[in-house]
């Protein structure tokens, strides 16, 4: 295949994988209607910054199962993904999935922005916070592609949130301590070394912290997982062989 035809292909099927998930399909149609109900009850402010700080699930919801199954199905060995063009199919997922959240989420927050500006609120940061939440979405993509070398079905993403679920327990255990962690969390200020290694992990685990006007500097954390995660994508595919392009 043509390499100008493996991206449209990948659009195309990634859409279509998209919509046949129920879960996707309800959580899209649900989130704008709750933000809505939450603008329309208390502020758009509010329902700004709940947008703002979950959105990034989006695409860790869209990235469950990016090569898993489909690896150890066979479905890969269709004569279209031949002479490697399902690594190239399986790599181009990364973007296929992050345009295909991104727009979604830009629409989401176009459209409570100009509300907000109807009503007289507007904070111009919002469109910071808004790319940076691109980022940790990115970021989840990454992570979860590669988990799903590993893991079949939905596995990639309860590993993300289990281990999210196990940091926050860690966080409320330190709560009684007297240089509690979640204290300097809180502040957005990390006077020590071991306090500044603590952020960096739990921003590896929540990058969705970096939407934070005070915890900004944890985009560093998420820019070089998203990174390092893309770069062991490559390594994985680099080194996966089908069985039809075995016995070929």
């Amino acid at each position: 295949m043509p390499e100008k035809n493996v991206f449209p292909l990948t659009m195309s099927l990634t859409a279509a994988k998209l919509r046949a998930s129920r879960f996707s399909v309800a959580l899209a149609a649900l989130l704008p209607a709750f933000l809505a109900f939450v603008a329309a009850r208390g502020s758009c402010g509010t329902a700004m910054k709940f947008f703002l700080f979950f959105f990034p699930y989006v695409f860790l919801v869209a990235a469950q199962d990016m090569a898993g199954t489909e690896i150890s199905s066979g479905a890969l060995e269709n004569v279209i993904f031949l002479r490697g063009v399902f690594r190239r199919f399986l790599w181009r997922k990364n973007f296929a999935l992050a345009a295909s959240a991104g727009a979604y989420a830009a629409a989401v927050f176009i459209g409570l922005a100009l509300w907000s500006l109807a009503r007289g609120r507007f904070d111009p940061n919002w469109g910071l916070q808004f790319g940076l939440g691109l980022l940790a979405g990115f970021y989840y993509i990454g992570a979860a592609g590669a988990l799903s070398h590993f893991l079949k079905g939905g596995s990639n993403v309860v590993v993300i949130l289990l281990a999210q679920a196990a940091s926050l327990l860690g966080l409320l255990a330190s709560a009684a301590s007297r240089s509690a962690f979640i204290d300097h969390l809180e502040a957005g200020k990390f006077p020590d070394l071991v306090s500044r290694l603590k952020f960096l992990g739990f921003t590896a685990v929540f990058p969705n912290l970096i939407v934070s006007p005070r915890l900004r500097a944890g985009a560093l954390v998420a820019a070089v997982g998203l990174a390092a995660a893309l770069a062991l994508q490559r390594a994985l595919l680099r080194r996966l062989e089908l069985r039809k392009e075995g016995r070929a």
